[in-house]
């Protein structure tokens, strides 16, 4: 029984399946809403973040019944890479237009830091996945 999540745990990971259902939602319906700031390019970075917010809510949903530390690490590496590929084009497309270039470019700048972030903590995930998986042989 070590493999199944408290109720505790599993409460959590059935809320973070609500979240991100409700900004699939959200993000779905931005330019419907007129954000000033948002251009209708944003479609062309829609499904990357549809399919990353859908990977976090099928692996949360495993998590119900598969919870265990190194299934977590190896399941963090994969929602890391959805995250990037959605963050990237975001950052290709930049679907957005300030008022004043410096917004312009500390939102550039922040994705930049961001999309380097990504794999930084992508590999620490990986590492503590085969330190799991080696503890465990």
């Amino acid at each position: 029984m070590e493999n199944q999540a408290s109720a505790g745990k599993k409460f959590g990971y059935v809320v973070s399946m609500i979240i991100n259902a409700v900004l699939i939602y959200v993000f779905n319906n931005l330019l419907n809403w007129n954000i000033p700031y948002l251009l209708p390019t944003f479609t062309g970075c829609l499904w990357a973040i549809q399919l990353s917010l859908s990977v976090t809510i099928f692996i949360n949903f495993i998590y119900i019944f598969y919870d265990t530390g190194w299934f977590h690490h190896l399941m963090q590496v994969i929602e890391n890479i959805f995250s990037w590929i959605s963050l990237y084009f975001i950052y290709t497309i930049f679907p957005f237009e300030f008022p004043a270039d410096i917004w312009m470019q500390g939102v550039k700048i922040a994705l930049i830091v961001i999309l380097v972030l990504i794999p930084v903590g992508t590999l620490v995930e990986l590492l503590q996945f085969l330190r799991k998986v080696s503890q465990r042989q």
